[in-house]
C-alpha cells in the first residue's frame, strides 16, 4: 500500500492532514494480518511518498512512476488527482483512492473518498448559534470560490445556525478564492465588522486564516477554525495574536478516514468508480468530522455549551438532525431538521 502525502513546509507536523493520515496508515496497516479477522491479505507493507512541493507538477512527477509497485494508492486533495487519473488509466488491475475531490463522471478503478462538508458547516453554524445567541446574535461564514464543495459548507452552516438559534442572523460570502490576498481580505473583513457579527467560520482555506487572524486581532471576534486544529496550525499553540478568540475549529480527521478506507481494501471491500462518505460520530476515535479541542476559549465556548455540541453530535450521527443540503449542488433544500 502507498499513501501519498501532501506536498509544502509542513511535513507531518502534529495537527497535520500528513500527520493524521500517516497514523491512520500505520493502524490499518500493521505488518503481519491476524487470520481470523477476515482479511483478503497476510500482511500488509506501508509506502509513504512525499512530493517536493503541493503542485500538480510535483505529484505529476511521483505517483504515475510508484503506482505498479503497490496494489493500492491514497492520495489527498485537488493537486495530486491528475496524476492519480493517470496512474489509474495506466494500471488498470490496481484499486486507488483520492480523500477530498470527487471524480465526476467516476473512473472505475478509483474510489472518490469524501467528508460530508455539509456536515462540516453543519456543526460549525450550530456552535457559532450557540456562541452567537448572547453576542448579538450576528454570525458568519467565510466561504473561497463558489463551488458545490464550498456551498456544502456555506448552507450547511446556514442550516446549523437556524437549528441553534432560529432568531440569529447568518450571514455568508464568497471570497472567489483560498489563498492569501491582503486585499481582499481587508475587504471581506470590513464588511464582517460592517454587519457586527461576533462569530465566523473559516470555509475558505488560507484566504479565511488570514482574514481571521485580522477580525480576531482588530474587533475581538471570534473564530471557528477548519481542517487542522487552527489553534495549533495557524495560531502556532496560542503564540499568535488572537489566538485566545479561536472558539475550536471543525477537525476533518484523516487518521480515521485512511484508517478506514485502507482496512476496507485489506477486507476487500472497496468497489472502485465509487463515491464513499464520512461524516461525524458520537465516538470521537470513529468520526471522521469532529470538534477539535478547546485551547483558550472556554469563558466562551463554554462546558455547557460543550455538553449541547455532544448533544447536537449524537443527534446527526442518528439521522435526526439533517443538514437539507443537496450534494451535488450545494445548495439547501429545506431549513434543517
Amino acid at each position: 500500500m502507498a499513501l501519498v502525502l501532501q506536498g509544502g513546509p509542513d511535513g507531518t507536523k502534529e495537527g497535520t492532514a500528513n500527520a493524521m493520515a500517516l497514523a491512520g496508515a500505520k493502524q490499518a496497516c500493521t505488518g503481519n494480518l491476524p487470520s481470523d479477522r477476515g482479511f483478503l491479505y497476510t500482511s500488509c507493507t506501508l509506502h509513504t511518498l512525499l512530493p517536493g512541493s503541493e503542485t500538480q507538477g510535483a505529484y505529476a512527477g511521483l505517483i504515475p512512476s510508484k503506482a505498479n509497485e503497490n496494489d493500492f494508492m491514497m492520495a489527498m486533495g485537488y493537486f495530486p488527482s491528475k496524476a492519480i487519473q493517470t496512474a489509474a488509466n495506466g494500471n488498470g488491475n490496481k484499486l486507488f483512492a483520492i480523500a477530498d475531490f470527487e471524480f465526476t463522471p467516476p473512473v472505475g478503478n478509483i474510489v472518490s473518498v469524501m467528508y460530508s462538508e455539509d456536515q462540516i458547516g453543519y456543526l460549525a453554524g450550530l456552535l457559532a448559534g450557540e456562541v452567537g445567541k448572547t453576542r448579538g446574535g450576528k454570525v458568519a461564514v467565510i466561504g473561497g470560490v463558489d463551488q458545490p464543495s464550498v456551498r456544502r459548507q456555506v448552507n450547511g452552516f446556514g442550516s446549523g445556525v437556524r437549528i441553534a438559534c432560529p432568531t440569529c442572523k447568518a450571514y455568508g460570502l464568497y471570497a472567489g478564492t483560498f489563498d492569501a490576498n491582503a486585499k481582499l481580505s481587508t475587504t471581506a473583513g470590513s464588511l464582517l465588522k460592517d454587519k457586527k457579527v461576533s462569530v465566523v467560520f473559516n470555509a475558505a482555506s488560507i484566504f479565511g486564516t488570514m482574514t481571521l487572524k485580522n477580525l480576531t486581532t482588530q474587533v475581538g471576534i471570534y473564530g471557528i477554525g477548519s481542517g487542522s486544529d487552527e489553534w495549533i496550525t495557524n495560531w502556532a499553540y496560542g503564540s499568535v495574536p488572537g489566538s485566545e478568540h479561536i472558539l475550536t475549529s471543525i477537525q476533518t480527521d484523516y487518521s480515521v478516514l485512511v484508517r478506514s478506507v485502507m482496512e476496507s481494501v485489506l477486507h476487500a471491500n472497496l468497489t472502485g468508480g465509487s463515491t464513499v462518505f464520512y461524516g461525524v460520530n458520537p465516538d470521537p476515535k470513529q468520526s471522521a468530522i469532529k470538534l477539535a479541542p478547546v485551547h483558550e476559549a472556554e469563558g466562551v465556548f463554554t462546558k455547557e455549551i460543550q455538553k449541547k455540541m455532544e448533544g447536537y453530535v449524537a443527534d446527526m450521527a442518528r439521522g435526526k438532525l439533517t443538514t437539507g443540503v443537496d450534494h451535488k449542488s450545494g445548495e439547501s433544500r429545506n431549513s434543517g431538521e
